[in-house]
């Protein structure tokens, strides 16, 4: 395997991180989201979402790319925490995502340790995510990276359908 190189995203990433995006949307939680709605997401709208948020990003949030012999194979996302029941001194994971192609050959391990590592140098001391309370494979590899259930819960309207998500935290 040729060596991941883990950097800040540029615009001109976008396309990439949108394909990344979709197709693994489309694996991983194919069975837990409608079918339709997976079938119907576009990876150029979808770029239009990353263009718009990369050209004006929030304060506080970074997006990371993982690149390999040159391609996007991952993206990771994340910083300031969104939720308003958490301490400042807590960081949050956002989104992490493998090209399906790439999955396996440590990727996500690679853009784990390095976003965890970037959290902690800019003061964290814990970080969440939210994750598909359905998502038993992703749910027990994050827990194999030291990431354990919170407890709290929410549920997200999505086009048609409810995401039923459940929160992790990890301590820096």
């Amino acid at each position: 395997m040729s060596e991941t190189v883990f950097r800040i995203a540029e615009i001109k990433d976008a396309l990439d991180i949108a394909t990344v995006h979709v197709k693994m949307w489309q694996k991983a939680y194919k069975g837990q989201v409608p079918d339709s709605f997976l079938d119907n997401m576009s990876i150029e709208e979808r770029k239009k979402i990353w263009m718009s948020n990369m050209q004006n990003p929030k304060d506080g949030i970074k997006v990371f790319v993982a690149e390999n012999n040159g391609d996007i194979t991952g993206w990771i996302m994340g910083g300031k925490n969104r939720d308003e029941d958490i301490p400042t001194d807590v960081g949050e994971l956002g989104g992490i995502y493998v090209h399906p192609d790439w999955q396996g050959k440590g990727v996500g391990s690679i853009m784990m340790q390095n976003f965890l590592n970037w959290l902690r140098k800019e003061g964290y001391k814990k970080a969440t995510l939210w994750v598909l309370a359905t998502n038993k494979k992703t749910r027990k590899w994050y827990e194999s990276k030291g990431w354990r259930v919170e407890g709290k819960t929410k549920t997200e309207p999505r086009d048609g359908f409810y995401l039923h998500e459940v929160r992790y935290i990890i301590n820096l």
